[in-house]
């Protein structure tokens, strides 16, 4: 674990980040001593494509199972 002032941070900043995202952990303390920690976001998936959303629908007992949930909930 790395702890490094803001002012420290500032100066090499996307140095830090490229840590953080390598796995580090990575601290950053305020003047009054207070800490921040830099944490990586994972990614979003890839949007599904028209095809793969279009298999969705091929399983036909998954289908009958949806039209049934969506049936019980309209009521």
């Amino acid at each position: 674990m790395k702890t490094f002032s803001i002012e420290e941070a500032e100066g090499h900043f996307k140095a830090v980040c490229e840590e953080a995202l390598s796995g580090e952990e990575i601290r950053l303390q305020m003047a009054n001593g207070s800490l921040l920690e830099l944490t990586p976001v994972p990614l979003a998936a890839a949007p599904l494509s028209d095809e793969q959303l279009a298999r969705c629908y091929e399983d036909n007992e998954w289908a009958v199972f949806e039209n049934r949930c969506g049936t019980a909930s309209d009521q």
